[in-house]
């Protein structure tokens, strides 16, 4: 199922940039992410994370975007018999570097930080621990304008973060729609 929505959100944007005038992705952003990763050693988890960019124009088909993901709910990592594991929220700003390949497709490499909250206990009560950690982020995206001021998205995140000395590294593919102003 994720991997038709994949390709049917990818055929979708093949599809339509033809209709999309010549768009330059810069302004301010406001969207919608829809996703999954999946982190080493654990189960996969899925991502609804609110949107915010501001993308500004460096080059005639060279553009910048800064961009802020909230996913604000919780998701379970692991449980078993011992306990479980539970990532409670991420919060992303990311450096998103594109060229315009076609008037209304921009490919581009992104590099972000991340702040993850992690919780781990057992189901018996004799142990608990959370913590708050920095992370980072580096991967590749594409975006198209289907129409004017209206985007879609398809991107590739590798995570990697620190819990309790261990380090969790996830992959996430996302689908993302994001409105222009």
């Amino acid at each position: 199922m994720k991997k038709f929505t994949l390709l049917a959100l990818s055929a979708a944007i093949v599809s339509t940039t033809a209709i999309a005038s010549d768009v330059n992705f810069t302004d301010l952003g406001i969207g919608v992410g829809v996703g999954t990763t999946k982190y080493e050693g654990a189960k996969r988890i899925a991502n609804i994370d609110a949107i915010v960019d501001y993308g500004f124009q460096l080059d005639e088909n060279v553009v910048g975007i800064v961009e802020g993901k909230l996913k604000a709910h919780d998701s379970k990592l692991q449980d078993n018999a011992y306990g479980r594991f539970e990532q409670r929220g991420r919060l992303g700003v990311g450096y998103l570097l594109g060229y315009k390949v076609a008037p209304s497709i921009l490919p581009y490499a992104k590099l972000s930080g991340e702040v993850v909250k992690f919780k781990k206990y057992a189901h018996d009560g004799s142990y608990s621990a959370s913590d708050t950690n920095l992370g980072y982020g580096f991967g590749a995206g594409v975006k198209a304008a289907v129409v004017p001021n209206f985007e879609l998205g398809v991107e590739y995140l590798r995570t990697g973060h620190r819990f309790e000395s261990t380090n969790i590294k996830g992959n996430t593919f996302s689908t993302s729609a994001t409105y222009r102003f």
